[in-house]
């Protein structure tokens, strides 16, 4: 089924939680008996693996009208990344009389401290795996930059004072469904600047 690939990174107390929803919905659906529900709940109380706890949900039939086949996809066809795990909280990146980058596959925290002091900072976000949501960098700029590259559909707005110094935002407007990026920041003789690009190579799955 189309859910299995999204429950096997989720923790184990995630996915049971998760489990134990769809039993519920599935019994208020009709879609099992009491017995069956009663059954897999006190199962999924006890299981201690993803294995058993994937297979108490694999065998129920789909609501009428289901829309996983469409979601998933949509979901794989989607410009942005979605974290599925719980996201760190913080990161930070700091560059002096340097430059810097984050490019390529990773996952952002929730909040992201930036400082630049004559010197740049990149962060390529077009396969970065996002919080669902979504990012809120905080950044200072003093004689430097910061580059900001996201997907398309990634939303993002920019606030901050500029003092002798700019602050841009390139990307127009976003998918109402995906996440956002919020950057807050001071530029000082310097620049914060976001944008939009799309991969140079497919992306691989």
């Amino acid at each position: 089924m189309g859910f299995i690939n999204t429950f096997q990174r989720m923790s184990v107390e995630d996915l049971k939680e998760e489990v134990i929803g769809l039993l519920k919905q599935a019994y208020a659906d009709g879609r099992i008996t009491v017995d069956t529900l009663e059954r897999r709940l006190k199962e999924a109380t006890g299981a201690g693996d993803k294995e058993t706890l994937i297979a108490l949900v694999s065998d129920i039939p789909a609501p009428e009208g289901d829309s996983t086949a469409s979601e998933s996809r949509e979901e794989s066809e989607r410009p942005w990344l979605i974290n599925d795990r719980v996201p760190r909280e913080s990161q930070s990146f700091f560059n002096i009389l340097g430059g810097s980058s984050k490019t390529g596959r990773w996952q952002p925290a929730r909040s992201i401290t930036c400082l630049s002091l004559m010197g740049g900072v990149k962060l390529d976000f077009r396969e970065a795996e996002f919080p669902r949501n979504g990012v809120r960098i905080n950044a200072g700029c003093i004689m430097g930059g910061l580059e900001i590259i996201i997907p398309p559909g990634i939303n993002a707005d920019i606030s901050g004072i500029p003092l002798l110094g700019g602050m841009e935002n390139k990307t127009g407007a976003g998918n109402e469904r995906a996440p956002a990026l919020s950057v807050r920041g001071i530029a000082i003789m310097g620049g914060i600047e976001i944008k939009r690009k799309e991969l140079k190579r497919k992306r691989r799955k």
